[in-house]
């Protein structure tokens, strides 16, 4: 086992120490958690209510488009009066049975375009927050699709020496290509401390960190700590200069023992093995 592989799996591990921290990832996570327990009469408005807190706390934007929020919820009420929406999205997982996803002869859940713009021009689908409402549905047995989960993922492939002629290849907007992608990183890691939430967590707190946005990945404290050590001037303004490939980890203000330092560890090393290629 090489190295990346050990660091890998020590921070999977620790991921089941700290469940829960102060970021407003977390807060956020259970938040929306404690909404889904009390809209569980699966009403168009208890699914709409729960579709505009993600779209708001995920900033997935569907609420910028017309009529998005409310015909999704209508398209996850029409599923759900077939099969028990929870149960459909878990025997996804196992079978890509897209039958009970079905909107029409043509397209289904993941296909169907939501909303229009105002030139009344179709706005596209909604995966990513699909995949996020079935992660909340499914209480995180379900994997997110979303822009940090597809930049991370070969990055994180690649750190762990996997085969490059194995990993499949991502197909826009495609949730069944998306769940046997991650299922195939999950089998290749190959350890009780990965899952789907696992995962996603390394996979999208990393993501934020290497991207320079870490305005949910750090609590308020955290970031006004941040905010002091990293701003500078620049032609009169301040401006928020954090970047993960030249900073000192010693530096860093955040306790060296916590999981979200160890999360700006895998950043740097991610971002200097990139560097490397």
């Amino acid at each position: 086992m090489n190295n990346n592989l050990k660091t890998l799996y020590q921070l999977f591990k620790k991921i089941h120490s700290f469940e829960n921290d102060n970021s407003g990832y977390s807060l956020g996570k259970s938040t929306i958690l404690k909404v889904f327990k009390a809209t569980n009469n699966y009403t168009q408005e208890d699914l709409l209510a729960r579709l505009t807190l993600i779209d708001s706390m995920y900033s997935t934007q569907m609420g910028r488009r017309y009529y998005g929020l409310e015909e999704l919820a209508a398209a996850l009420l029409s599923v759900h009066s077939k099969k028990h929406i929870k149960s459909a999205f878990l025997d996804f997982l196992k079978d890509k049975d897209m039958k009970p996803f079905e909107l029409g002869k043509k397209t289904n859940l993941f296909t169907e375009k939501y909303g229009i713009g105002k030139n009344g021009e179709d706005k596209g689908g909604a995966v990513s927050l699909i995949s996020k409402y079935a992660y909340f549905e499914t209480e995180f047995k379900f994997p997110i699709y979303d822009s940090i989960v597809r930049e991370m993922y070969p990055r994180i492939w690649n750190y762990c020496g996997f085969p490059k002629s194995e990993m499949l290849e991502f197909k826009y907007n495609d949730m069944t290509s998306f769940v046997e992608m991650i299922n195939l990183m999950i089998s290749k890691l190959n350890s009780t401390y990965v899952n789907y939430d696992s995962l996603d967590r390394i996979l999208w707190y990393v993501g934020k960190i290497y991207r320079g946005n870490l305005s949910l990945v750090l609590s308020r404290e955290e970031y006004d700590a941040f905010a002091e050590k990293y701003t500078k001037t620049e032609d009169g303004k301040k401006v928020f200069a954090f970047d993960i490939a030249t900073v000192d980890l010693k530096s860093l203000p955040v306790k060296k023992d916590s999981l979200i330092y160890d999360f700006f560890a895998l950043a740097k090393e991610l971002k200097e093995f990139d560097n490397k290629k």
